[in-house]
């Protein structure tokens, strides 16, 4: 199960590194273009916290868990 969560955080910060939601200048406004941007961001963020988390000792998650 690990191994598929590392997978996963590394695909979801990937995806959002190399911007899946791509921008249209010409056909996106202002709104549009910040969800977009928000969407990369949390992705990000989700992919950080995943290897936060798997990172992890048992003491740590212990803790976490109270």
């Amino acid at each position: 199960m690990k191994d598929r969560l590392e997978i996963l955080a590394a695909w979801l910060k990937e995806t959002a590194l190399n911007n899946p939601f791509s921008k249209d200048i010409y056909r996106d406004g202002t709104l549009e273009s910040a969800i977009k941007s928000a969407q990369e961001e949390v992705m990000y963020k989700i992919g950080d916290y995943l290897e936060e988390i798997l990172a992890m000792d048992n003491e740590q998650l212990k803790d976490e868990l109270k």
